[in-house]
């Protein structure tokens, strides 16, 4: 029961935060319009695959705030000004133009691999994570220590990214300029950035009612 909670949550955390318009879901969304759908679906399944190795290495790299509760502990005050940062300059950001990208991709196999270089230098993936598994330490219920709860967490990872991912690219080929119409609305960015702000702000209370 455990590991479903955690599966299911993680899965739903990974999918509202897929839902900013990042690299992989634009050239998803470009794959389908240009070649079809099974094409941009490998190139999803390459980027699913990077996140779940990123969510797998916060499993590891969390057991290193077990060892030394000191970092751990200035971890969960450093994420604060990150989140407002981040929110502030998302709310303010301008939304430039997205452009027809020539999709080159012609086979399965460099779709996957092009899908995997579009996450692999996503500086955000693995203090997300990590993040994510500080909070769930607060909850026994969601506290990730066994082997199988670490396989529902990289899997519950990957299934949201990939759900999310999904829905850009059958939108895209159901409604093309619905598509491109959202992923260019300066709405969006105001919307996230206020998430983030929030974010940060239930952060900062939740420290303090720690102590």
């Amino acid at each position: 029961m455990k590991a479903i909670l955690i599966y299911f949550l993680t899965l739903a955390i990974s999918y509202v935060a897929t839902i900013p318009p990042g690299p992989l879901s634009i050239y998803v969304a470009h794959t389908t319009l240009q070649k079809n759908i099974k094409m941009a679906l490998w190139v999803t399944f390459g980027g699913v695959l990077c996140e779940s190795i990123y969510a797998f290495l916060a499993t590891e790299g969390i057991l290193l705030f077990d060892k030394y509760p000191r970092i751990e502990f200035w971890a969960n005050w450093l994420v604060i000004p990150i989140l407002f940062i981040v929110g502030i300059f998302t709310f303010i950001q301008k939304n430039n133009p997205i452009q027809e990208e020539n999709i080159t991709l012609n086979n399965g196999s460099f779709s996957f691999l092009k899908g995997i270089s579009l996450s692999l230098f996503n500086p955000a993936l693995l203090p997300f994570w990590l993040v994510v598994l500080l909070e769930y330490k607060k909850h026994e219920l969601l506290i990730v220590t066994t082997l199988v709860d670490k396989a529902f967490f990289v899997i519950g990872s990957g299934t949201g990214t990939f759900l999310l991912v999904y829905t850009y690219s059958y939108i895209a080929n159901k409604k093309r300029n619905l598509i491109f119409k959202y992923l260019n609305d300066n709405r969006l960015n105001q919307s996230i950035g206020a998430i983030f702000l929030v974010l940060a702000i239930w952060k900062l209370v939740s420290n303090f009612l720690q102590f």
